[in-house]
C-alpha cells in the first residue's frame, strides 16, 4: 500500500509547498515567474531552489529557464501531464505545429508520427531531441514561409498550427517531413471536401517553390480533383523537371505537362 510520501516523492518544506501551490495553476513557468512568487531579486538563489524541487521530483525542466510542475496524478511516471503540442510551444519561439504532426492533428493522416514536427522562422543550432519522453524535430524556415497559421486549443491552452491548406503545401514543399508525397495524395483524397481550393492555389504560389504547384497539379489531375487548368495557368512554373517525390530515387518517367520526374506512385 502506498503511503503519502511514496506518492508525493520527497517531502517538501513549507516554502517549497507554498511555491508549488501557486505555480501549480500554471502548466509551465519560467525563472522570472519563480522569482516573483518567491519574492527574490535577480542574482539570487532561485535557480538553486528550483534545482532542489527538480531533484525531489516535483518539477521538470523543459528547456533552459522553463519548467513544468509534476502533478500528484502523474503517479510513478513522475512526468508533467502536458500535451506534446503545448510543450512544443516552449521549446522554440515562434513555434508552429506543422508537417506530419499537423496532418495528423487535422485528421488528414491515419499515421501517428513518433516525432512532433515544429516549424520556426530562424536557424536552430541544436535539435531538442527527446523532451519529457517525446521526440521533437524543429524545421527552420525562411520567415516568408511562415504563414497560414491558426490557433487551436488543448485543455484551454493555446498552440499554433498550420491550417489544412498550408499543411498540404508544406508537405509538397518538404515531403521528407510528411512521409513523402504519397501521404499528401492520401490527405487530399480524404479531406478534399473540407479544403479551400482557392487558398491552396494562393499558398502554392506564395511558398516560393515552383515544384509545389507542379506536384499539386499532377496529384490533383491523377486523383480527378478540382480545377486543374486554373492551377496550371495561374501559377508560374520554373523550366526543367522537378522530382515528384525528392525522398525517392530519381528514376521514372518524365511528365512534360507538369514538368515532373514521376518517381513515385500516387495512391488512387
Amino acid at each position: 500500500m502506498n503511503d503519502l510520501q511514496s506518492i508525493t516523492r520527497s517531502p517538501l518544506g513549507k516554502k517549497e509547498a507554498g511555491f508549488l501551490a501557486k505555480a501549480g495553476v500554471h502548466p509551465i513557468f519560467d525563472l522570472a515567474f519563480a522569482r516573483r512568487i518567491l519574492g527574490h531579486k535577480k542574482d539570487d538563489l532561485t535557480p538553486q531552489f528550483l534545482e532542489r524541487l527538480q531533484s525531489k521530483g516535483w518539477i521538470r525542466r523543459i528547456r533552459r529557464g522553463r519548467f513544468a510542475v509534476i502533478p500528484l496524478s502523474s503517479g510513478e511516471n513522475r512526468s508533467p501531464q502536458l500535451h506534446e503540442f503545448v510543450v512544443a510551444m516552449e521549446i522554440v519561439s515562434p513555434a508552429v505545429i506543422a508537417y506530419w504532426s499537423a496532418l495528423n492533428h487535422h485528421g488528414m493522416s491515419e499515421q501517428l508520427p513518433r516525432t512532433v514536427f515544429v516549424a520556426t522562422d530562424h536557424p536552430v543550432r541544436r535539435q531538442p531531441g527527446d523532451v519529457l519522453g517525446v521526440t521533437y524535430k524543429i524545421v527552420s524556415l525562411k520567415p516568408d514561409k511562415i504563414f497560414g497559421i491558426i490557433t487551436d486549443w488543448i485543455n484551454e491552452i493555446p498552440f499554433k498550427v498550420s491550417d489544412r491548406e498550408k499543411t498540404i503545401i508544406d508537405g509538397l514543399d518538404l515531403p521528407q517531413y510528411v512521409g513523402g508525397t504519397s501521404e499528401i495524395a492520401k490527405a487530399l483524397t480524404v479531406s478534399w471536401k473540407s479544403l479551400d481550393e482557392k487558398k491552396l492555389r494562393k499558398y502554392a504560389a506564395k511558398i516560393g517553390n515552383s515544384a509545389v504547384a507542379k506536384r499539386l497539379g499532377f496529384i490533383m489531375e491523377t486523383l480527378g480533383l478540382g480545377d486543374v487548368e486554373t492551377l496550371r495557368t495561374s501559377i508560374p512554373r520554373a523550366p526543367g523537371f522537378s522530382p515528384l517525390d525528392p525522398t525517392m530515387p530519381k528514376k521514372g518517367k518524365y511528365n512534360r505537362r507538369w514538368g515532373l520526374l514521376v518517381n513515385s506512385e500516387i495512391p488512387t
